[in-house]
C-alpha cells in the first residue's frame, strides 16, 4: 500500500470520528447545562412543596396573627381606658368610684387661733377640743369593740394626726407628761410619715405669693396666707359623712383617741 493511500484511509478516519464524538470543551458546556436543569428542577420541587404546606396550613397562620390583633388591641383599650378613668376621678375620692364628685371652692386659708392657741396650756381645754371637734361628723367614735374589719376615713384621719401632733407637742413644751399617750414617740413618727404622704397625695399647686405686707404671725415674706385654694366645699363633706355612718358603712373615730 502506497503513502498516499494510508493518508487518505487516516484522513477519512478522523472525518467518521468527528461525527461520533464532541470535542472535550462542548462536553463540559453540556455537563454544566445539564446540572443547572437539575438544580432548577429540585428548586421547583421545594418550592411547590412550601407552597403546598402554607396552603395546608395557612389557616393557622391567619388565626395566630388575628390573635396577636386581638390582644394587642385588647391591651390599647385597657390602657385607654385605665388612663381615661383615673383623669377623670376627683383627687381626694375613693380608688373604688364609690361615693359622689363633691362640688369645689375658693379657698383663702387665714391663722386661726381658736385652733391653736398661743399659750401652749390651753391646748388641753375642753372649749380647744371642742373647736376641733366642728371639724368632725356627729356620732364620730368608736361604734363597738370588734374584731372585724370597719372602714374609717383619711380626712379624719389626718386631722386626728395633726391633734395629736399639738397635743404631744405642748406636753413635752409645757411638760405636762401626765397627758402623754403611751405611745406619744411612735404616735408623732406615724402622723409625720402619714401626713407627708397625704401632702404628696392632694399635691395642692395654689401660687402663694410673698410679700413685705404679709401677715406677721410668721414674719414678713412668710406668704402661708396669701394662697387662693381649689378645695372640696366642707358643707357637703360632713353631710356625707354622717350619712355614711348612720349608715353604718365607716367608723370616724374621735378627733382625740
Amino acid at each position: 500500500m502506497t503513502y498516499d493511500k494510508l493518508e487518505k484511509q487516516r484522513d477519512t478516519a478522523s472525518s467518521i470520528a468527528g461525527e461520533d464524538y464532541l470535542p472535550l470543551t462542548e462536553l463540559e458546556d453540556d455537563d454544566q447545562s445539564w446540572e443547572n436543569v437539575q438544580k432548577r428542577s429540585r428548586l421547583g420541587r421545594r418550592t411547590n412543596a412550601w407552597a403546598k404546606t402554607a396552603s395546608r396550613y395557612g389557616w393557622l397562620t391567619n388565626m395566630a396573627l388575628v390573635l396577636v390583633n386581638m390582644t394587642l388591641s385588647f391591651l390599647l383599650l385597657r390602657e385607654f381606658r385605665q388612663e381615661n378613668s383615673s383623669s377623670t376621678m376627683q383627687v381626694g375620692s375613693d380608688f373604688t368610684g364609690t361615693g359622689p364628685d363633691f362640688p369645689t371652692k375658693i379657698v383663702k386659708f387665714n391663722a386661726d387661733e381658736s385652733f391653736v392657741p398661743k399659750n401652749s396650756s390651753k391646748f388641753f381645754s375642753a372649749d380647744v377640743t371642742a373647736r376641733w371637734n366642728t371639724m368632725m361628723p356627729a356620732n364620730a367614735g368608736w361604734d363597738s369593740v370588734t374584731t372585724d374589719t370597719f372602714f374609717t376615713t383619711t380626712m379624719t384621719h389626718q386631722l386626728h394626726c395633726v391633734f395629736m401632733m399639738t397635743r404631744i407637742y405642748s406636753t413635752l413644751l409645757t411638760d405636762n407628761r401626765n397627758s402623754l399617750p403611751e405611745d406619744y414617740h411612735s404616735h408623732y413618727l406615724h402622723c409625720v410619715d402619714y401626713l407627708r404622704q397625704g401632702i404628696m397625695c392632694s399635691a395642692d399647686l395654689t401660687m402663694e405669693p410673698h410679700g413685705p405686707e404679709d401677715a406677721d404671725d410668721n414674719g414678713p415674706l412668710d406668704g402661708s396666707w396669701n394662697g387662693h385654694h381649689v378645695c372640696k366645699d366642707y358643707g357637703h363633706v360632713i353631710p356625707y359623712l354622717e350619712e355614711q355612718i348612720y349608715r353604718g358603712i365607716r367608723q370616724v373615730l374621735p378627733i382625740d383617741d
